[in-house]
Order: C-alpha cells, then sequence, then structure tokens
C-alpha cells in the first residue's frame, strides 16, 4: 500500500481523542509524533495527517464542551480575550489544534527519517 495517508488519518483521530479525553492536554500531539515516527510517513502525509486529525478532535471536543458548559465559562473566556463569541474561540481552539497538529506531525516525520537512516 502506498499511499497510508487515510489509515494513519484514521488512527490518528481515534489515538488523539482518546488520548485527549483519558491523558494530559499534550497527549494528543504526543501521539501524533510517536504515529508519525513509527509509521514512516513522509513529511507531507504527516503534516497533512497531523493537522487534519488534531483539528478535528480539537473541534469535536470544543462543541462538545461548548454544550456542557452550563456556568458560560467558554463566554467569560472570550470576554478576557477581547471581546470573543463562543463561536470565535471554538474557531480559535480549532486553529490552535490545526497548527498543533501540523508541528507534531512535521517533527514525527523527522524523528521517525532520523532513526531510520541510522
Amino acid at each position: 500500500m502506498k499511499n497510508k495517508t487515510p489509515i494513519a488519518i484514521i488512527f490518528c483521530l481515534v489515538g488523539s481523542l482518546l488520548a485527549g479525553i483519558y491523558g494530559p492536554w499534550w497527549a494528543p500531539a504526543v501521539f501524533i509524533i510517536l504515529l508519525c515516527a513509527l509509521m514512516g510517513l513522509s513529511v507531507k502525509q504527516s503534516i497533512l495527517t497531523g493537522s487534519i486529525s488534531l483539528g478535528v478532535v480539537y473541534l469535536g471536543m470544543a462543541l462538545w464542551m461548548s454544550n456542557q458548559d452550563k456556568a458560560e465559562i467558554i463566554e467569560k473566556t472570550g470576554m478576557l480575550l477581547g471581546g470573543l463569541s463562543p463561536v470565535m474561540m471554538i474557531l480559535v481552539t480549532t486553529l490552535i489544534g490545526f497548527i498543533t497538529g501540523l508541528l507534531s506531525g512535521w517533527l514525527g516525520s523527522v524523528i521517525g527519517s532520523t532513526v531510520s537512516k541510522k
């Protein structure tokens, strides 16, 4: 199989969701780094996989937490950040997840290629 990207995206979605629910805030990024390094993905595949999967996971978690927010913490945090609406807070969270996934995938690819050369 030449294109491992769809399988890697599925694994990253499931793994980073579980890591995000049961682990600390940085666990999804570490999971993506390890998965991209172990699967031997190219830089382009790793960046695509990490950014899409973590962006979708952060979007889903932000929507879920927004629906569970009875004390309006998200709205109050948006006010502290210059009056951002809850929708903008969800978009900012998704963007942070996208960038974190992109950098995690890139790092995983670099680590995987460095280890395989030696």
